[in-house]
């Protein structure tokens, strides 16, 4: 680490940010994915999939968000009031420098990354692609609402009305499209209706193409490139 950079959100206060060496990450050149998914889609037990069977690191960005929270630093008393208060947000910034510290922490023995819950926005996508490295595909699980509706009533034992799990997971539908909008060319949209064992074995196939067959991008118009080549292709 060393130096610091700005973080500046229309919501909040401007932050500094310490600059990170991502070197450790970008050196070793480890698969990343990030995997999202709506609420009732399985994507939590697919990271914990992924990561025993492949030795993958499993990145929670909403543990990351909890941990910090209960921190008494600026930091962590900003995000901790921004969790109980709706109308508050998380700087994205924030975000990609609590992943960043995962990742690093991690770096020694992991053999690649699942960044879970990530992205939620389109700017979250860029700084990561910016600040830290290429990905190497987003692990995108589909699933028809009655099948997360009924999932998430089994989790929550009832205590979830079907109208609020419904909104959940439109919002969330909506977020997650703003956030891969620009990175097609990397998306594996994955039928999650199935048992999770069949899930996992059509995402762990899903991946190891990706990874087979690898092509560093390093910013947003290498991607609208990407997508535009294999738009002629097909």
């Amino acid at each position: 680490m060393g130096g610091v950079l700005s973080c500046i959100d229309d919501q909040v206060p401007t932050m500094q940010r310490l600059r990170y060496d991502m070197t450790p990450i970008k050196s070793k050149y480890l698969p990343i994915v990030w995997l999202v998914g709506p609420p009732g889609s399985g994507r939590n037990t697919q990271a914990k999939m992924l990561s025993e069977n492949l030795q993958f690191s499993h990145i929670k960005v909403a543990d990351l968000l909890r941990e910090e929270a209960d921190k008494d630093t600026d930091r962590g008393r900003l995000i901790n009031e921004a969790l109980h208060h709706r109308a508050k947000k998380i700087p994205d910034c924030i975000v990609i420098d609590l992943i960043k510290e995962e990742m690093l922490r991690k770096s020694e023995n992991s053999k690649g990354y699942i960044i879970n819950n990530f992205p939620r926005n389109s700017k979250q996508a860029a700084i990561f692609i910016k600040e830290i490295d290429d990905i190497d595909a987003i692990i995108y699980l589909s699933c028809d609402v009655p099948v997360m509706v009924r999932r998430k009533k089994i989790k929550s034992e009832g205590r979830l009305d079907d109208e609020v799990i419904k909104k959940s997971i439109t919002t969330y539908t909506k977020e997650v499209k703003d956030g891969t909008s620009k990175y097609g060319s990397k998306i594996e949209k994955i039928r999650a209706n199935e048992d999770a064992n069949e899930v996992y074995t059509k995402i762990e196939a899903a991946i190891s193409v990706r990874i087979s067959t690898r092509n560093k991008i390093t910013n947003e118009s290498d991607y609208a490139q990407a997508q535009e080549n294999e738009s002629l292709v097909s």
